[in-house]
């Protein structure tokens, strides 16, 4: 090996270095070492040659990059950065043995380097010489036991000898495992199948700081995909480990429970850590809520806003995890969770803030739907209606609203009353949801010309939603396209659906329409009815009757619809019965692409 050489006179300093030497000295200065001057020109020339190797290599010249890196390691054996790109165009292009010597070499001048030692285990392994591969791993990791690499690298070359027992001793073996040994470790034991040990050394990941969080979950994927009781178990087995702890590994649990859509084991280990005085919990809690709404799990993040609003000191975080609590819980259907969170958001805000006026109304919203707290509804009703003197339109709705709630209970007299009563109060020239209410309650009430008029202004207010005009243009098309005699037992039909929904018998209503001459409109009476009893969460009598509308009305434009409806409501085995009859049955209706892609997305997942 050729070393840097200085050649000056026996016994003399050569003239530069000796003028530098004496104006060092005349100033204090201490003269560097040659060696240490060498030092950095190799270090300058090995950042040179790396920098071109690089290049070389992106443009598919890898052959000069290694001769390049080659005559650089003969000069300069001890270059762990050009040695470590070496080896990896080494092993790219299966010239492994070829790496042997420069990384032998290496080690010899610098015994010490990692990179070197790591690089000769590697080049060794590829090569096929394991013997000597395993010899040299097990004296680097024997002098330096503490090291990951030495103990990971060791374990590679056990693996690549068909010794798995052996490389997870290697690994398990360790005093203080990192990130990645510990990732290392996990894998190894999924793939024997060793489920206590491997939920041990999950539970050691997220304990970690910060957790490695996204290792686990992916091992838990890994291990759910695989299929076998003692994989399928492997979930459980982690919770148990971590059910004890009360630090940030249970904390990190709660977080991949999250990931994995197990809401329920995330709140427990979530609950379990303790918040209060805890300086991390506020962090933990935010990370949390952006969890559960990335997984959709409402429920979780309504839970998690709410804990945050008792941490949160200043009164506008309040308002905000508040208002989010309140929205959350009821996207998750929790009606008492929310509407706590609601009535204390309208407490602590103020009249004319964002916050209170919108809290104000989903409370209001709340209440009104469930018969029981009508009276509350209608008290809250009244103090938006004083607090917001200027808001007429959304005041007309919402007594609308709570006209439809009375006759969810049955109480159609009630009902009609506030209309009427609204109506005289509010001087609003057209509100649509007002007449949308008045024509439900004329539909239930079984009289056709009242509900087309109402339903036909309704329908003409432009600043509502898709899913509230399809809504609206339903209940105009049935009270146009049906008798009066249909109109009545679609209403009493929709009425019964509304206050007893779980009660509800299609049979009376069905038998009554048998028994009258059908008009254009029964088909839409049908669709209606199905409509409501799908929106009333009895989905059976709704299929029952859109397929009644296929068997008894195919050339009536509520076929192609109920063949859609039913598609998306069946298992993928079924759907793609329905979706065929619609395509070669209607291939001109509008509903026919949308047929098309959804079967050809059911054909992609194998049905």
């Amino acid at each position: 090996m050729d070393r840097l050489r200085l050649r000056c006179p026996a016994g003399g300093i050569c003239g530069a270095t000796r003028t530098f030497a004496l104006l060092a000295a005349a100033c204090g200065a201490q003269l560097p070492m040659v060696s240490a001057v060498a030092g950095q020109a190799s270090a300058v020339s090995e950042q040179r040659t790396v920098a071109r190797a690089e290049r070389l290599r992106a443009g598919g010249r890898a052959a000069e990059a290694a001769s390049a890196l080659r005559e650089h390691l003969a000069r300069a054996p001890a270059s762990p950065g050009a040695l470590a790109l070496l080896g990896e165009l080494a092993l790219e292009s299966g010239e492994a043995a070829a790496l042997v010597p420069y990384a032998e070499a290496a080690v010899a001048a610098a015994p010490d380097e990692e990179v070197a030692r790591l690089w000769w285990v590697r080049g060794l392994t590829a090569a096929g010489m394991l013997d000597s591969a395993l010899a040299v791993s097990d004296r680097w990791l024997k002098g330096v036991p503490q090291l990951s690499t030495a103990r990971l690298a060791r374990a590679d070359v056990q693996l690549a000898a068909g010794d798995s027992a052996g490389a997870i001793r290697t690994l398990g073996d360790a005093a203080a495992p990192g990130r990645e040994l510990l990732t290392r470790f996990a894998d190894l034991l999924l793939a024997a199948g060793d489920g206590d040990r491997l939920a041990a050394a999950w539970v050691e990941l997220l304990a970690l700081a910060p957790p490695a969080t996204d290792e686990v979950e992916t091992g838990l994927r890994t291990a759910e995909a695989e299929g076998s009781g003692v994989h399928a178990a492997s979930f459980e087995r982690l919770r148990g480990r971590l059910a004890d702890r009360r630090d940030g590994a249970a904390r990190a649990g709660a977080i991949v429970a999250l990931r994995l859509g197990r809401a329920e084991a995330a709140r427990a280990l979530a609950e379990a850590a303790p918040m209060q005085d805890d300086p991390e919990a506020a962090a933990f809690l935010r990370e949390y809520v952006r969890e559960a709404e990335a997984a959709e799990l409402p429920g979780e993040v309504a839970w998690s806003a709410r804990r945050l609003v008792d941490l949160s000191a200043r009164p506008v975080d309040r308002l905000r995890w508040l208002a989010l609590s309140g929205e959350q819980a009821l996207a998750a259907g929790d009606t008492a969770s929310a509407r706590r969170a609601l009535e204390e958001l309208t407490r602590e805000s103020h009249p004319g803030d964002g916050p209170h006026q919108l809290a104000s109304r989903r409370l209001f919203g709340l209440l009104a739907a469930n018969p029981a707290s009508l009276d509350e509804a209608a008290s809250v009703l009244d103090r938006y209606a004083r607090q917001y003197p200027d808001s007429a339109a959304a005041e007309a709705g919402m007594r609308g609203d709570l006209a439809l709630g009375h006759a969810r209970a049955g109480d159609l007299g009630t009902a009609e009353a506030l209309v009427a009563d609204a109506r005289q109060r509010i001087r609003v020239a057209s509100s649509g949801r007002l007449d949308a209410a008045a024509a439900r309650l004329a539909l239930y009430a079984g009289q056709r010309d009242s509900a087309r008029e109402r339903a036909s202004r309704s329908a003409r207010e432009s600043e509502i939603g898709a899913a509230e005009r399809t809504r609206r243009l339903r209940l105009l098309t049935l009270v146009q396209a049906a008798d009066t005699a249909e109109v009545r037992i679609a209403g009493a039909a929709a009425l019964g659906l509304l206050t007893a929904p779980e009660a509800f018998d299609p049979g009376p209503a069905l038998r009554d329409l048998a028994g009258r001459p059908a008009s254009s409109g029964r088909s839409v009476v049908l669709g209606f009815i199905a409509e409501a009893a799908e929106a009333a969460g009895q989905t059976r009598i709704a299929g029952a009757l859109r397929r009644q509308i296929v068997r008894q009305h195919p050339g009536s434009p509520e076929a192609p619809a109920a063949l859609l409806d039913l598609a998306r409501a069946s298992a993928p085995a079924d759907a793609g019965s329905w979706l065929e009859q619609l395509i070669v049955g209607y291939p001109r209706s509008a509903l026919a692409p949308v047929a098309r892609r959804m079967l050809a997305e059911l054909d992609g997942g194998g049905r």
